[in-house]
C-alpha cells in the first residue's frame, strides 16, 4: 500500500509533459520572492492537461520553480484559480521561445509519412525516382498540393481542412557530381492559399502530377531530367489511357469468375494503377498494396517492362486482379482459392508466383 500511495504521490506532482516530466513538490519548491512573480502570463497553445481549457487566458505568476537556479515552471493564477505548468505552456516576455508554434493534424501526417526524407538522401543526379517515390509518400497522405521549384529545390504547399491553415513542405535539393541530395522540413502555416490546388481523385495521377512538375522546373536550375521527365509523362499517359482500362475489364472477369466459383462478389475498394518501378522488388514486374488507414484504396504498380507485349502486359496485370479479389476476404494472396480463379481466367503457370 505504501508503494501505490508513494507512486500516486510522485505522479502528482508532476508539472511537465509525457515526453519531459518535472516532479516538483509544490508546497516547498516553488519560489515566491522570484523576480518574475507578478507578471502576466498568456497560456499557450502547448498548455495540456487541466490548462488545455485556459488556452489563451491571461493570468499573473505567483511562483517560479527552478532546476539549478533556472526556472522551468510556473505557478500561475487563471481566474482566481492556481495551475501549475512547465515554461512552454505560457507565453511571457521572453523573446526567445523553442517551437512556440503548435503543429496540426496535417503537418503531423506529412511529417509522418515524409519522415524517410528528413534525413539527407542521395540519388543519381540523371535520375528521378528519388522524387517520384517522395511524391508517393506525398500522395498517399495528402489529394491536394501545390508545388513550386526554386533554386535551392522545391515546396508543396497542402491545404488543411481548417479554414485559414495550411502545411508547406520544403524539399532541399542539390547536385554534387555524379548525385543529387534531398532533404525536408515540415511546418504549419496561418493563411489560406491564394489558390487552393486542385483536387487530384486518383493517387498515381498524383504522384505523376506533381513528378513531372517539379522534375521540368528543375531543369532550368541545371538538374538533367530532361529525359526523365519526359517518361513520367510518357508513363503517366499510358497508365491512363492503356494500364487502368485494362485492369478494370480484367478485375471484372476475375470477379465474375469467382462468382462462379464460391457464389461471393466481394467489396472491391476503389484502385489507382500505374506504370513505375518505385515501389517494385528488384526482379518482380508486379505489386498490389491494399487499403491502409492512410491510403483506403488499392494501389497497383506494374513495371513498364511489363508493356513489351501485350499479351505478357496482360498477364501481369490479371495476376494483380487475381490478388485483389483474392484478398477481398481471404488472407494469403497464393491460396487454394488463387491457384483456382488462375486456373478459371487463364493464368499461365508461369506467371503464377
Amino acid at each position: 500500500m505504501r508503494k501505490r500511495l508513494t507512486q500516486k504521490h510522485a505522479i502528482s506532482r508532476s508539472i511537465g509533459d509525457r515526453d519531459l516530466p518535472l516532479e516538483a513538490n509544490r508546497e516547498t519548491d516553488v519560489q515566491t520572492d522570484h523576480p518574475t512573480v507578478g507578471s502576466a502570463v498568456e497560456v499557450s497553445p502547448l498548455g495540456a492537461g487541466s490548462l488545455t481549457p485556459l488556452q489563451g487566458k491571461t493570468g499573473k505568476i505567483t511562483g517560479v520553480v527552478s532546476r539549478f537556479g533556472v526556472p522551468v515552471g510556473y505557478r500561475v493564477e487563471i481566474d482566481g484559480g492556481i495551475h501549475h505548468g512547465p515554461l512552454k505552456a505560457f507565453y511571457t516576455d521572453r523573446c526567445l521561445v523553442e517551437d512556440p508554434q503548435p503543429p496540426t493534424a496535417t503537418s503531423m501526417a506529412l511529417r509522418e509519412g515524409l519522415s524517410h526524407w528528413a534525413s539527407q538522401r542521395d540519388y543519381w543526379h540523371d535520375q528521378t525516382g528519388g522524387l517520384e517515390s517522395f511524391c508517393f509518400a506525398l500522395a498517399s497522405v495528402t489529394p491536394r498540393a501545390s508545388a513550386q521549384t526554386l533554386p535551392w529545390g522545391w515546396q508543396f504547399e497542402v491545404p488543411d481542412p481548417m479554414p485559414g491553415e495550411s502545411t508547406l513542405v520544403r524539399c532541399g535539393a542539390f547536385q554534387h557530381g555524379n548525385f543529387w541530395t534531398l532533404s525536408t522540413a515540415v511546418a504549419p502555416l496561418r493563411g489560406e492559399l491564394d489558390s487552393p490546388p486542385p483536387l487530384i481523385e486518383d493517387h498515381w495521377a498524383r504522384v505523376f502530377a506533381w513528378s513531372y512538375r517539379v522534375a521540368m522546373g528543375m531543369i532550368p536550375y541545371g538538374f538533367p531530367w530532361e529525359q526523365a521527365a519526359a517518361g513520367i509523362a510518357a508513363r503517366a499517359k499510358a497508365s491512363a489511357l492503356v494500364l487502368r482500362p485494362l485492369l478494370l475489364s480484367t478485375l471484372a472477369r476475375v470477379l465474375q469468375a469467382r462468382e462462379e466459383l464460391t457464389g461471393e462478389v466481394p467489396d472491391v475498394p476503389p484502385i489507382s494503377v500505374g506504370f513505375s518501378q518505385v515501389r517494385l522488388k528488384v526482379g518482380s514486374i508486379g505489386m498490389t498494396e491494399y487499403p491502409t488507414d492512410r491510403r483506403p484504396y488499392v494501389v497497383v504498380t506494374i513495371s513498364p517492362e511489363a508493356a513489351k507485349s501485350m499479351q505478357y502486359l496482360q498477364q501481369v496485370v490479371l495476376h494483380e486482379c487475381l490478388h485483389i479479389a483474392v484478398a477481398a476476404l481471404y488472407d494469403g494472396p497464393h491460396n487454394d482459392l488463387f491457384d483456382a480463379l488462375a486456373e478459371k481466367t487463364g493464368l499461365l503457370p508461369k506467371h503464377r508466383d
